[in-house]
């Protein structure tokens, strides 16, 4: 009877290093996914943010010309002259306020793909702790079988149930 019971729990060790190793082949799997996805999303924020500068200082540009061309104003001394320069000075402030709506329209976007972004970095975070507790109970609970000792599987098999909680989390955020 005594040669049954390490049987039998040296099936529930073969059983839970399988499952652990499946947790975290999913885990492992799931983690580079964010991890390229978050590379993609630091890229595409980055872009925004050089379109934002960009269109930022084409407006400084604008702004500078407006100046310009009122301070030719001051100096007009015909009324065709101080026509087309209060021409120039609107044209250009409708311009200038364009470059503010589009520079407000693409700080919105960067701002969101910088949370998105964030949210990206966490779930991916989840996934590699799932991994590292994974191949932790993987690692007690064949050291436990290598040694024949049933509480370092026990171990094991708690440090493995922990990687589920973060596979769990990887997927829901519920942390």
């Amino acid at each position: 009877m005594a040669d049954l019971l390490p049987e039998k729990w040296m099936k529930g060790i073969a059983i839970t290093t399988t499952i652990l190793a499946v947790i975290a082949a999913i885990a492992s799997s799931r983690s580079s996914f964010f991890v390229a996805k978050a590379q993609l999303l630091t890229a595409l924020e980055g872009s925004q943010w050089s379109y934002y500068q960009a269109k930022s200082i084409k407006q400084y540009l604008f702004e500078t010309q407006q100046k310009a061309f009122a301070i030719n104003l001051l100096g007009a001394t015909t009324a065709e002259q101080r026509d087309l320069m209060t021409k120039n000075v609107q044209d250009y402030s409708k311009d200038i306020a364009r470059y503010d709506q589009e520079k407000a329209g693409i700080k919105k976007q960067a701002e969101a793909t910088n949370k998105e972004s964030a949210l990206v970095v966490k779930r991916g975070g989840q996934f590699s702790l799932s991994v590292v507790f994974a191949q932790i109970g993987i690692m007690l609970s064949s050291v436990g079988a290598l040694l024949k000792r049933k509480e370092i599987w026990i171990v094991g098999l708690i440090i493995g149930s922990v990687s589920l909680i973060f596979l769990a989390n990887g997927f829901l955020l519920f942390l």
